[in-house]
């Protein structure tokens, strides 16, 4: 199987398992940290508890999903990739995966409290934490003779260069507001969750096909659906970015809308079975589904005279889409690479954990037509949301601390 070819270049030495692969300290601080973030976001804008020492608390909330949990998803994903699609890669473990994590720690305290020890030192820390990852990034994918995910290392540069706008905006230096800066973050974090869920969904895929006794047939994820709803996100954000009340807008939205559902023809291919109806492909397949819903309503929205507010709609590619796709690597990540069978843990939990999401996703749309319950709609989202990742706490998170149970290294 694919997640055991790590093995080979595994350094020698005593290593503590929470530092034996990447993704396992990220996780064990990435679940806790969403769960923290949301709560304390849904209880501030429901007004239930002030923030005080946040200065700009909607920048506060976008930047940390983004750049706070997306950084531990991007180092999670390449640390733990490299070594499979790149034989001979030596995994990140140990001291210098600790030392990552303790500088990402930092990171959160200094923008937490910027407003007291003003931009400077957060902007340093962070811009040097993911320098820091786009350069282990940049080794493995560039020393690679075929080059072949190397969309996955220019999309690491994009999101740093954005981040770098981010803080000359902050500063004052630039006269781009944050919101929009983050709203071309989002984009950018979005081409790179699909560009990494394409790979999950081959490797998670073919994991349970080939446990299932299915080896006639591999199951890939073809580029052309993914690289066009690529397309079609950046140039709804393009567009935004210059001509923000421009009805095309619409007409793009739905392209988007349109390529994301697309996707699907992989699983509907596959060979001559339909495969959509899987539990875990289910929930794969739910992603792009989401991605289609949000920008289908934000199309429908421009195209009806604008009736409601876009932010409502939008929050179905980033609560549903970007939530889903970090619970779905959660455990697919989790279950696959601690030697566990994948057919065999999509427990009752992991798909509850699913259902909240949806769930979640689908009262925080719902603001939008009912914007006079926004309060308790907002935190009932909020609550709810937090419960998957709650889950993968009480129920995932110990395998974190425990060896491979296959007795394989990492």
């Amino acid at each position: 199987m694919a997640a055991t070819k790590h093995y080979e270049s595994y350094p020698e030495g005593d290593i503590p398992i929470y530092l034996a692969y990447g993704f396992r300290p990220a996780f064990l601080l990435m679940a806790p940290y969403m769960v923290l973030t949301i709560l304390l976001w849904g209880l501030y804008y429901s007004g239930y508890i002030a923030l005080p020492f946040i200065g700009d608390t909607i920048s506060w909330h976008i930047y940390e999903m983004l750049y706070g949990v997306g950084f531990l998803g991007m180092a999670a994903f390449i640390f733990t990739a490299a070594p499979e699609l790149f034989p001979g890669t030596v995994p990140i473990v140990g001291k210098t995966l600790r030392n990552i994590m303790l500088l990402w720690i930092a990171g959160r305290a200094a923008f937490w409290f910027m407003e007291f020890l003003t931009p400077y030192p957060a902007a340093i820390v962070n811009i040097v934490l993911f320098a820091w990852l786009t350069l282990l990034v940049y080794k493995p994918i560039f020393y690679d003779p075929a080059k072949r995910h190397v969309s996955i290392a220019y999309s690491f540069v994009v999101v740093q260069v954005i981040q770098i706008w981010f803080y000359l905006s902050v500063a004052g230096i630039v006269n781009t507001t944050t919101l929009e800066i983050l709203k071309i973050a989002l984009v950018a974090f979005l081409v790179m969750i699909l560009l990494a869920i394409r790979r999950v969904n081959i490797e998670a895929v073919n994991e349970i096909l080939e446990l299932e006794g299915k080896n006639e047939e591999i199951f890939f994820a073809k580029p052309p659906a993914y690289n066009l709803t690529i397309f079609m996100i950046i140039l709804y954000a393009t567009v935004e970015f210059f001509y923000p009340t421009n009805r095309v807008l619409g007409w793009i939205a739905l392209g988007a809308a349109s390529a994301s559902l697309a996707i699907l023809n992989d699983f509907i291919a596959y060979g001559e079975e339909n495969i959509l109806g899987r539990r875990l492909i289910r929930a794969l397949i739910s992603v792009p589904i989401l991605i289609s819903i949000g920008y289908g309503l934000i199309g429908y929205n421009y195209l009806s005279e604008m009736k409601y507010h876009n932010g409502d709609f939008l929050h179905v590619i980033t609560s549903g889409a970007w939530g889903l796709s970090f619970y779905l690597v959660l455990m697919v990540v989790t279950i696959v690479h601690t030697g566990r069978d994948i057919s065999k843990e999509r427990s009752v939990w992991m798909c509850l954990g699913v259902l909240f999401i949806l769930l979640a996703t689908g009262l925080r749309a719902v603001v939008a037509f009912y914007p006079e319950y926004m309060a308790i709609l907002h935190l009932s989202s909020a609550l709810i949301w937090s419960f998957p990742f709650v889950i993968y706490i009480l129920f995932y998170a110990k395998w974190m601390l425990q060896p491979r149970v296959d007795g394989l290294p990492g």
